[in-house]
């Protein structure tokens, strides 16, 4: 009988452990988003096309898709930049998405992708899979040459996959 009981503590104690560890996971993830979290207006910038343009949040961004309330991605629409022969497509972060997310290009003249922002984990490594390209935002930006592209959707993703934008070629 003793054993039983001894046993029983055992996997009550188990049992313990493991929600005060759930728990603190928990919160500590509540704390690491909400201190990522900082809003547009407090960032320098007024809109996401600002932030597109290099106005950044100072404090690291982290990806909202992975670590937000898993809302749909916001959708916003960028415009290509001509620069001579190069069509520039500035992608910044808000509140942990890429913005603009979604630009339409004209088919067989290069493109350049310019990721900026100050992101960590998976935001801070974007990636076209479709092309097999990758960036590293580790220094506040990211330039990725796509060359000329064939009509078709391209899409950006963060390096898990989930944080999405589309480059539509016509």
């Amino acid at each position: 009988m003793t054993r039983a009981r001894s046993r029983g503590f055992e996997v009550a104690l188990f049992v313990a452990i493991v929600a005060v560890a759930l728990v603190a996971i928990v919160l500590g993830s509540m704390a690491l988003r909400s201190s990522n979290d900082v809003p547009l207006a407090l960032s320098g910038a007024s809109s996401p096309s600002a932030v597109a343009q290099g106005s950044a949040s100072p404090e690291a961004q982290i990806c909202a898709s992975c670590w937000g309330d898993g809302a749909p991605d916001p959708q916003t629409t960028g415009a290509a930049l001509v620069e001579g022969d190069v069509q520039i497509l500035k992608v910044g972060l808000a509140s942990g998405y890429y913005q603009p997310n979604n630009f339409t290009v004209q088919a067989g003249v290069p493109v350049t992708v310019v990721f900026s922002g100050n992101a960590e984990g998976c935001l801070a490594e974007p990636e076209l899979p479709e092309l097999g390209l990758k960036g590293d935002m580790s220094g506040g930006t990211a330039t990725v040459a796509l060359g000329p592209l064939k009509p078709g959707k391209y899409s950006f993703t963060c390096s898990m996959g989930v944080n999405e934008g589309t480059i539509t070629v016509e």
